[in-house]
């Protein structure tokens, strides 16, 4: 009867619930262990059992090794240290999933992801022994999607309609925040990343099957990076961002990377980097909303690939809210992708074909590969600068459609755009059938679709080791963090220079004058060359100017440089020796010792 009060009376100790740590909380104990506290400490802390916080201790190694081994997606959520091949493998596939999701704008299929998997899996267990067998299984692929957070892998089966679902509750959030925030055409902007094989003269030329037997062909080879962003309106477009594999290459030295077509931004690989937005975007937009007399408030749509560090860019910056499309809608309401970007392209191929039968035609010996061979990255970029600069407002803000309908003045349908590429790849075609022989005087339609077709690079294996060592494929490599901030040296531009520069022209302008009989053409020509010199001729009387005052301002500079005479105490005068300035020497201050 006693007992039975006493239990009555006395409550129940509430059992403590057991906690399952993830391997980020582990690292965080580990590392308060490291910082001298002690293990009942740590387990106060964290609410767990002190036995608990010895076990962590005791399996240190391998809990550091798995968190090194794994993407921080994964390790936020998995409690347990797993064999390091798949640590491994997952991280890769997660780097090849995003590299060809955001190239692509596609899905990509489960099947293509277990194949892949297994392919990864051999490669990071080769010349191991008794390596344990992995048959990349759906479960497997279940699990792999919940630790990596990955939502754009389409099971077998599963039906696309949820793509166009997210799209449009995506399209009436955004009109919801345009409406709420009051923002206009021009304060609304999208970028968009895409890869360019800028070389890429299609697959049935002679070019292109001798070119496949080099090594590297349409790998990283003669590829770039690009990312094109412009507003609602179409009436701004940022300056394109190029992102290339070298830093300094020979085509480009002693160049200004300040004053070129497009962003020059490199890394080994090529792929972007994520400081676009700080250094490139905000002050340009800036600088246009100023000149327009509106407020600086803006809003930027982007998709959801990393390259655009989403957490990074919600609220880095107080007057630019960003907005992020849910993945697989790039396709549907990106406006980028509605027709820009292809036109975009069509108009840097037939730029690339015009320069070609241009070479062609002042020298008959040379041929397509001879002009192939020759095409530098500062002509990539003065091709892209001129195919940028060739999208019109009304193809951009046509685009605009599929998000934002109220903002496109006068639609002229999709069709409009679409025709307006396929009048260019006509126009390619005929450049291309001028050019005749080795593949191009048989060129079809469909050819030139392929070239303009955004096409993913696949990374290799070994592509993939280097992103994983890295972090991400996105990310500059950190000899890339270090060597952005060098530049080339640059050649100054002398008075003697543009002299010589300014003569020639001249000399050109008298020749004309005299040899060419109708003398309005030669006049007009005069004109013409002479408005387009004149920041050149503003540079030269600038340079003769400052010449011409520092001559002067010697005048009055001390050159003097003997000691001060020290008075004598005696009755004697004495006279001061002084040394004499060498004059071969720059004046300089005169100092008193």
């Amino acid at each position: 009867m006693t007992a039975k009060c006493s239990a009555e009376v006395l409550p129940a100790v509430p059992k403590r619930k057991k906690a399952v740590m993830c391997l980020m909380e582990k690292i965080r104990v580990l590392d308060k262990l490291r910082s001298g506290m002690s293990c009942s400490a740590v387990g106060r802390e964290f609410n767990v059992n002190e036995s608990t916080i010895r076990y962590i201790k005791k399996k240190e190694k391998e809990i550091r090794r798995s968190v090194r081994e794994a993407a921080p997606e994964s390790a936020k959520v998995t409690s347990i240290v797993r064999e390091e091949a798949m640590e491994k493998m997952e991280k890769r596939l997660n780097l090849w999933i995003h590299e060809m999701t955001t190239d692509k704008k596609g899905v990509v299929d489960s099947i293509v992801v277990r194949l892949k998997a297994k392919e990864i899996y051999g490669h990071v267990t080769q010349g191991q022994k008794n390596v344990k067998p992995f048959s990349a299984s759906a479960g497997w692929l279940a699990r792999f999607k919940r630790r990596y957070g990955v939502k754009n892998i389409k099971l077998a089966g599963e039906a696309s309609s949820a793509d166009q679902e997210a799209a449009q509750e995506f399209k009436k959030h955004l009109l919801s925040v345009i409406e709420e925030k009051g923002y206009v055409e021009e304060q609304v902007f999208t970028a968009d990343e895409t890869g360019l094989f800028y070389k890429d003269v299609g697959k049935r030329t002679y070019i292109t099957q001798m070119a496949s037997q080099a090594p590297g062909f349409k790998s990283f080879q003669d590829y770039a990076t690009l990312l094109l962003c412009a507003n609602a309106k179409g009436d701004f477009k940022c300056k394109p961002l190029m992102v290339y594999r070298a830093q300094n290459p020979q085509a480009v030295t002693g160049k200004s990377v300040n004053h070129m077509p497009v962003h020059w931004r490199w890394n080994k690989k090529a792929w972007m980097t994520s400081d676009w937005f700080h250094n490139c975007f905000i002050p340009e937009v800036e600088c246009y909303l100023q000149g327009r007399n509106l407020a600086f408030k803006v809003l930027l749509i982007l998709d959801d690939a990393p390259v655009h560090c989403c957490e990074e860019l919600r609220n880095a910056h107080p007057n630019v809210e960003v907005l992020f499309m849910p993945p697989n809608t790039t396709s549907l309401i990106q406006p980028l992708d509605q027709g820009i970007i292809k036109a975009f392209k069509a108009h840097y191929t037939r730029e690339l074909y015009s320069k070609a039968l241009e070479a062609l035609k002042a020298n008959k010996e040379t041929t397509m590969m001879d002009y192939w061979k020759s095409v530098t990255i500062r002509n990539v970029i003065d091709y892209v600068g001129t195919a940028w600069d060739s999208i019109k407002q009304a193809t951009i803000n046509n685009c605009w459609k599929s998000v934002w309908p109220d903002c496109v003045e006068n639609f002229e349908g999709f069709e409009s755009v679409t025709e307006s590429i396929k009048n260019s790849v006509k126009n390619i075609m005929h450049i291309a059938r001028q050019i005749s022989g080795e593949g191009f005087d048989d060129m079809k339609e469909e050819d030139v679709e392929e070239i303009l077709a955004e096409k993913a690079v696949e990374p290799t294996n070994e592509d993939l080791d280097e992103m994983a060592k890295h972090g991400t494929g996105v990310s500059n490599d950190e000899d890339s963090d270090e060597s952005q901030t060098k530049t080339s040296r640059i050649v100054p531009l002398t008075v003697a220079k543009i002299s010589e520069w300014n003569s020639a022209l001249e000399k050109i302008f008298n020749d004309m004058e005299e040899c060419d009989p109708m003398l309005d053409r030669s006049l007009k020509f005069k004109h013409l060359t002479s408005t387009a010199f004149a920041p050149y001729a503003e540079m030269l009387k600038d340079l003769r100017q400052k010449a011409k005052q520092t001559r002067l301002t010697q005048f009055f500079e001390p050159v003097w440089e003997g000691k001060l005479p020290v008075p004598s105490t005696s009755q004697e005068s004495q006279t001061p020796k002084v040394e004499l300035p060498d004059v071969n020497m720059p004046p300089s201050s005169s100092s008193a010792e």
